[in-house]
Order: C-alpha cells, then sequence, then structure tokens
C-alpha cells in the first residue's frame, strides 16, 4: 500500500490537471464566440490608429450600471473603444492635415477624429450590419445623462477596472464628500480614454461567458491614493501612474485635455506646427 502522501499528491495534480483543462476550455469557448470574433476584428483594424477594442452584452452592463441603463436585448453584441497615447500623438496630426484645420474651431479635433474612425471600421468590415455608434460624449436628450456609462463598459469588457470610492474600506475623506471613481487599465493605467461604444443591433451572442477586469491597483492602500489623487486634482498626472505602463501621454497631450475644449486651437496650432516640422525633417534626411 502507498504511503499516504502520495495519495495527497497525485489528487492535487488531479485538480491541477482538471483546472487547467476547463482554463483552455473556457477560453476556447470565449474565443470562439461572434461578439470575440468581431470585437478582434474590430481591434485589429483600430490598432493602427491608437485605440483598443473588446466585446461585452447588455446583460453585463446593466447588471453593473444602477442609472444609466443600454435598452437593448440582453444578448446584444456590443464593443467599447478606446484611445491610447498613439491615437493622439500619430493618428490625430495626421487626421488634421488631410482636413481644413479652421473648419474645426468650436469643435473637439479627438472627437471628430474618433467619429471618422468608428464610422471607417463599421463602412468597411461590416456594411450590411445595422450599428448604434454611441459616443462618449453623447447625452440622453430627455434625462441629460450619458447614453452610456463609458467606464461601466469598459468594465464589463474587460478592458479596464472601474475604482469606485465605496471599495475603500477605511476611507481617509469626509464621508459627505462628494467622491467619484476612475478606471485604470492593466496596460495603459490611466493613461487611455473611452471614445465610443458600437452595438451590433441584430447580432446576438448566447455563448460568450463574463470574464471580470484585472483588478491592476489591487491593494486599499493604492485604492486610497487613487480615489484621492483623481479627487483632489484629476489634471495632475499622480493618479494616471498608479500602475507602471510605458504607455504614457506626450506632454503636449496631457496638457491638451487638461484643457477645455474652448481652448484648445491653439493646442492644436501647436501640435500641426511640430507635426509639420516633423515631416519636414524626414524629407530632409
Amino acid at each position: 500500500m502507498l504511503p499516504g502522501w502520495i495519495y495527497v499528491g497525485i489528487f492535487v495534480h488531479v485538480v491541477i490537471a482538471i483546472v487547467f483543462i476547463s482554463s483552455l476550455l473556457y477560453y476556447h469557448n470565449k474565443a470562439n464566440t461572434v461578439a470575440v470574433q468581431i470585437a478582434t476584428n474590430v481591434d485589429k483594424y483600430l490598432k493602427e490608429f491608437g485605440y483598443d477594442a473588446a466585446p461585452f452584452l447588455p446583460e453585463w452592463y446593466n447588471k453593473l450600471s444602477t442609472i444609466v441603463k443600454l435598452n437593448y436585448p440582453p444578448n446584444t453584441v456590443c464593443v467599447v473603444v478606446l484611445s491610447n497615447a498613439d491615437m493622439f500623438d500619430k493618428t490625430l496630426p495626421v487626421y488634421i492635415n488631410e482636413n481644413d484645420p479652421e473648419l474645426m474651431k468650436g469643435n473637439d479635433c479627438v472627437d471628430l477624429c474618433t467619429k471618422h474612425h468608428m464610422n471607417k471600421v463599421v463602412g468597411e468590415l461590416f456594411p450590411e450590419e445595422d450599428v448604434d455608434i454611441i459616443y462618449d460624449w453623447e447625452l440622453d436628450s430627455g434625462t441629460r445623462l450619458p447614453k452610456v456609462n463609458m467606464s461601466t463598459a469598459g468594465h464589463a469588457a474587460g478592458l479596464a477596472y472601474y475604482n469606485r470610492p465605496e471599495e475603500v474600506k477605511s476611507p481617509s475623506w469626509d464621508q459627505d464628500r462628494k467622491m467619484f471613481g476612475c478606471s485604470i487599465s492593466p496596460k495603459y493605467s490611466g493613461w487611455f480614454g473611452y471614445r465610443a461604444v458600437l452595438v451590433f443591433k441584430n447580432i446576438q451572442d448566447d455563448k460568450i461567458q463574463y470574464l471580470p477586469p484585472h483588478d491592476a491597483v489591487g491593494t486599499q492602500e493604492l485604492k486610497t491614493k487613487l480615489m484621492e489623487s483623481f479627487n483632489g486634482d484629476w489634471k495632475s498626472p499622480e493618479w494616471r501612474d498608479i500602475v507602471y505602463t510605458d504607455k504614457r501621454y506626450s506632454e503636449e497631450q496631457l496638457d491638451y485635455f487638461n484643457t477645455v475644449p474652448a481652448e484648445r486651437v491653439p493646442k492644436i496650432r501647436a501640435l500641426m506646427e511640430h507635426f509639420h516640422q516633423s515631416d519636414q525633417s524626414k524629407k530632409d534626411l
């Protein structure tokens, strides 16, 4: 008869093998659903322009969002899109250069650039589909609330964890103080922005499984620091650097996003001057 510790060892290895195989089957099934295939195609198309995309369902979103709901069938395929540092530094100047900057006065060039690329990806990859595009700046005409809570959508899709003040067990701030949550990505930390949600109105996915986002902040100490810095001075880059990333905004980009839209035209002119100088330098080589 074999010693007891051998049986224990065999049992442990069997359990590990079962968990490993189950994980493989889970990710295999998840990766072969229609929602993931659509989001993967969107992500691949937009990647070179500085955008990331991931799928989610209204059912997941509506369980997380207490006020702003998505009024679509629960298994409707949705894709949330965020922009990283490359969108501003590489894509935006090219887009502006191909248009007349004077026509953009009074408008946010980032919004126009995003709208251009969302229409393009839908038109080229899904020309026959009925797709609602909801942008981060859009408000419901009746409630005047956002049409979609982008942070909740990103959390549901697993792109970034939406950190909420109530997660801090021993808050350092006054309980009467109004505190806001913020999203942190394990890939970009706080150096990104949500831009749009694509809703494929006639496509359903009954197979995709919900995968919770990775909480990159993790500890209570870091969550407290995040809430304090974000609600103290959101323009400071401190909260964006709560976890490490090598994909940070340039100084010009941070300055642009810290400036109110009505005062961004001079920033765009400076961006384009730098772009043209850089382009001329490349031609002179």
